[in-house]
């Protein structure tokens, strides 16, 4: 055997002795001694010290020691790893991921989740067969989802730019909606976010010197320059899309705060949608009424779903946005019959 030969024997054995030492510890709140852990993995004690440096280092798992007793302990019992050693909980979250990005994912996309999905299941299913009571089956095809706004991605396009993220520069060819025209940017990539079914970038525009949101679907092409690195800080975790979370609104137009009253069927449909992680809903007569605040970053945006519920609006607040919900409305009757809505 050469070297590179057993370096790379001797590196399995730590993460498989990681793995040991993970479930042991995850089945044993009082914690275990190196010598103990030893026994358990078959290995010598250097070897669990090497592969607890590993999960601190590698997994950034959760493990304390404590002097006086000289015990290891895990400080969340729930701590797992999807990929090496998953639980069945972790290939029902797999699934339902899955389920949620089939939608609006390429067929190459979708394929490599399903593999991923396959071998997660069936990692459980051997994982199962050395318990006493094996746990239930979670089938693959047990949840499927569907869009009515969602947008195909590329999956390459969108891989060249996760690899960007914070640390790379992309050229990218953008069709904009609004203006009808290529441009081409220079950015540096800061974050995609899937919203409404749709995926956006947020980076760093070095053609225009600011910050800028596009939709990947309108991403011609995207090309990693080499050789290139980033020279705009990136913002701190929760200030990427701005001041706040986007919420209502990927785009920023007249923030703001709407105050929506909605009667009927149409108010119990939307009761139970979360438009906003800051809505606050109150009933103004039970069952009937539904009084609605939210906020929101784009004006324009979120009068365009207001006018998919208008059959059930009795007002809106504040008056901006009222009136962009009827300009839109009048624009639309305009173009249908010739003639400008009265009113």
């Amino acid at each position: 055997m050469n070297r590179s030969d057993a370096k790379q024997d001797s590196s399995r054995t730590v993460q498989e002795t990681a793995r040991l030492i993970l479930r042991h510890l995850r089945d044993n709140e009082e914690g275990a001694s190196k010598e103990a852990l030893a026994v358990k993995a078959g290995v010598a004690g250097v070897t669990v010290q090497r592969a607890l440096k590993y999960m601190r280092e590698e997994w950034d798992a959760p493990l304390e020691f404590v002097h006086g007793s000289k015990l290891w302990r895990l400080l969340d019992n729930s701590f797992t790893l999807p990929l090496t050693d998953p639980e069945p909980e972790d290939l029902a979250a797999v699934v339902f991921a899955a389920a949620l990005l089939s939608p609006v994912a390429d067929a190459e996309l979708n394929a490599r989740v399903k593999r991923l999905v396959e071998q997660m299941d069936a990692a459980v299913e051997e994982t199962g067969r050395s318990k006493a009571e094996p746990p239930g089956k979670v089938r693959p095809r047990s949840v499927t989802a569907t869009v009515t706004t969602g947008t195909r991605v590329d999956s390459r396009l969108v891989s060249r730019l996760l690899q960007a993220v914070g640390s790379g520069v992309v050229r990218v060819e953008y069709d904009s909606p609004w203006s009808g025209t290529r441009k081409t940017h220079d950015v540096e990539p800061w974050q995609l976010r899937m919203h409404d079914g749709v995926m956006y970038l947020r980076a760093f525009s070095r053609t225009t010197g600011d910050a800028r949101v596009f939709r990947v679907a309108q991403i011609v092409n995207a090309r990693v320059l080499p050789e290139q690195t980033p020279r705009e800080p990136q913002p701190p975790k929760g200030n990427i899309w701005g001041s706040s979370d986007p919420g209502y609104g990927i785009d920023t137009d007249r923030p703001g705060v709407a105050t929506l009253r909605v009667r009927g069927g149409v108010a119990r449909w939307i009761a139970n949608m979360v438009w906003d992680a800051g809505q606050e809903d109150r009933w103004i007569e039970a069952g009937e009424l539904l009084e609605r605040r939210v906020p929101y970053h784009s004006c324009r945006e979120l009068a365009r779903r207001l006018l998919s519920i208008v059959d059930g609006l009795e007002s809106i607040e504040p008056a901006e946005l009222r009136e962009e919900v009827v300009s839109d409305a009048r624009a639309f009757l305009l173009r249908i019959d010739g003639t400008p809505a009265v009113g």
